[in-house]
């Protein structure tokens, strides 16, 4: 349902599509296996049928029967038509919405989603729930705290030193953990001394090509700007290296963090700014690309219908994945390889806001193009971006990356990558091995430093700035 529909705040609808939905998705069954949110339910609606062992065949003692005796117990068969979806309390439906972390595997393993008659979005319906809680009971001081990434990031990249070490301080963690709510033991990104933005503004400029092969502007996504500018510094530098002009607009947070907090205006702000400021850069004939794909994913999906017009869908369409549009290059052959040294095995993480925008592999492909002998890893991680570091889920978090750390670690790679920052950080809490993107290990090829992910190595854990 779109946020300006007058019924999306109205608690009787909301309550009425929920149970519909949940009707829908316990008839099915099809996301048992995906997240916590389908586990709670399923297993609670089991809980509370109190027909579940006669539909079971449980009650029946003594295994196979005679024919004559199946048909004298068929003659007692009772048919009920109440659905045990009937029996959720409200306390049961909020814990379903609390452990939906908008991974969104749901949404194209659903036989159900748009234009089917019956219309499921799961993850939409959640979020859509946290707003409606959100606007009852305001938004929660952990929430605003989260999804201030750019005031949070400006102050924290001036005193990097200072707040890295205190992340670091088991005293510091456990005021945090009962101020904010972040848990004590999550591993959190460090900040860097200098934002991407800035490395940007100061850096000497470099002439463009008189025929580029593309004209890109790069969204280096709030963890990139703040926490890793490592990852929009080697995007820049492989993109020029692949021929390309190269421009990087002034630009905020794109949104999702407050999303996840349920603060949709919020969200419809930073909307509104970025196709303001982008909107130039797509109007001189660039792609956007951004090296996050839950920010990829946001610019993509929600801003044509946060922001409402025609410049919102116009931005929107330019939008691209890094790693698709570095592998299109060099596809056409725009993008040299000439690295200095092998990138040797690499065990790849596929993000999971990749995989439903239906991308495809593209970082494997790309450090398979590269030469790279690549492993893949095509399970969640569990992290969310803020998800996964509050401290009701931290634990829930760790179990879902159980199997996805599990798979890192059989493949016994040189170097551990993902397209995701925030699944890099719950890989390498799990592991101990330091995860990085694609373009990172490509630029680190080129310079012959390659990178690698030993046990117990990479920078500091320090504080949140999260963007999916």
């Amino acid at each position: 349902m779109a946020y300006d529909n007058p019924r999306f705040w109205d608690s009787g609808h909301l309550d009425s599509e929920v149970h519909r939905v949940f009707e829908i998705c316990n008839g099915c069954r099809l996301c048992f296996n995906l997240c916590p949110s389908f586990d709670v339910l399923f297993k609670r609606i089991d809980a509370l049928d109190p027909h579940r062992a006669e539909a079971e065949g449980k009650h029946l003692e003594g295994g196979m029967v005679e024919e004559h005796e199946a048909k004298k117990l068929l003659e007692q068969v009772e048919v009920h038509t109440e659905s045990p979806v009937s029996l959720l309390e409200a306390g049961d439906k909020e814990r379903v919405v609390e452990l939906c972390y908008e991974c969104k595997l749901c949404f194209p393993k659903c036989p159900y989603v748009p234009p089917h008659e019956f219309a499921v979005d799961f993850p939409r319906l959640m979020l859509r729930a946290k707003m409606a809680r959100a606007k009852e009971d305001g938004i929660a001081f952990r929430e605003r705290f989260l999804g201030a990434t750019d005031a949070v990031g400006m102050v924290m990249t001036k005193i990097a030193p200072l707040a890295n070490g205190a992340a670091h301080n088991r005293f510091n963690r456990m005021l945090m953990e009962h101020a904010v709510g972040i848990h004590r033991d999550r591993q959190l990104p460090a900040y860097a001394d200098e934002s991407f933005l800035t490395w940007w503004s100061r850096r000497a400029p470099v002439e463009s090509p008189a025929q580029p092969n593309a004209r890109v502007a790069v969204f280096a996504t709030c963890y990139g700007n703040y926490n890793d500018p490592e990852i929009p510094k080697a995007a820049v530098e492989v993109l020029e290296h692949a021929g390309c002009a190269v421009n990087c607009p002034e630009q905020v947070c794109c949104g999702m963090p407050k999303l996840d907090g349920g603060d949709l205006e919020g969200a419809r702000g930073l909307a509104r700014k970025n196709v303001e400021m982008l909107l130039p850069a797509v109007r001189e004939g660039r792609k956007i690309v951004s090296p996050g794909p839950s920010c990829t994913l946001v610019l993509r999906t929600e801003y044509p219908e946060l922001v409402g017009t025609s410049e919102a869908r116009e931005v929107s369409e330019a939008v691209m994945d890094l790693s698709d549009f570095l592998l299109q290059q060099a596809r056409h052959k725009k993008l040299p390889k000439g690295f200095k040294t092998p990138i040797g095995k690499v065990a790849y993480h596929v993000a999971c806001h990749n995989r439903v925008q239906n991308l495809g592999y593209r970082g494997r492909d790309l450090l398979k193009w590269a030469g790279a002998d690549v492993q893949l890893v095509d399970r969640c991680c569990g992290m969310d971006g803020t998800w996964g570091m509050k401290t009701e889920f931290f634990q829930e978090s760790l179990k879902v990356a159980d199997a996805a750390a599990s798979r890192v670690e059989s493949a016994e790679a040189d170097v551990v990558s993902s397209d995701c920052p925030l699944a890099g950080l719950q890989l390498k809490q799990k592991t101990g091995r330091p995860v990085y993107h694609p373009v990172r290990i490509l630029r680190a090829a080129y310079l012959g430093e390659p990178l690698r992910s030993p046990r117990g190595g990479g920078g500091v854990d320090l504080p949140p700035a999260a963007d999916g």
